[in-house]
């Protein structure tokens, strides 16, 4: 008896430090249009019907006023990564606080009336190619939800690729 009553003890122990901690579940969504994919933690983040056209989605949080949104887009411009990247930093302004730029894709990052946002474009194509593609994804918090946030964000960055 007194084994059993130990075994159960470990048992709830375990069970409390699960929920606790609020182990993160990912699930992935997977764009045919563009042909990219990306994870999103279920239990924090629902996604909503994509978008008319195609092109990507919105995931709203379950609690609070997390948002992450998610798109691809042609270059029927011929635009340049370097140039998107520009105006995205422009777009930003001086609030930046983390940014670079890569061979195939560009991270922006940064503090905005009291949310963190982040994000990440590739490439897929030649660079300034009219049949070349971009994916973007973007996600805001609150900066009082920021460790609980970053582990999550860098895990959906790493997840973000072209199929």
């Amino acid at each position: 008896m007194r084994h059993q009553l130990i075994i159960f003890a470990i048992l709830s122990l375990a069970l409390l430090a699960q929920t606790t901690t609020g182990q993160i579940r990912y699930e992935s969504y997977s764009n045919a249009r563009f042909d990219y994919s990306i994870d999103y933690p279920v239990n924090l983040l629902v996604p909503q019907r994509e978008s008319t056209n195609g092109d990507g989605r919105a995931f709203l949080a379950k609690k609070g006023d997390a948002k992450m949104l998610v798109w691809g887009q042609y270059n029927a411009l011929f635009d340049t990564l370097t140039n998107a990247y520009q105006s995205d930093l422009e777009e930003r302004g001086a609030d930046v606080t983390y940014k670079i730029l890569l061979k195939n894709s560009y991270v922006i990052s940064g503090t905005k009336a009291g949310k963190i946002y982040y994000q990440k474009t590739m490439l897929s194509g030649t660079d300034g190619d009219g049949d070349a593609t971009f994916a973007t994804f973007t996600i805001e918090y609150k900066k009082s939800e920021k460790a609980k946030y970053d582990p999550i964000v860098a895990r959906i960055s790493k997840s973000f690729k072209f199929n």
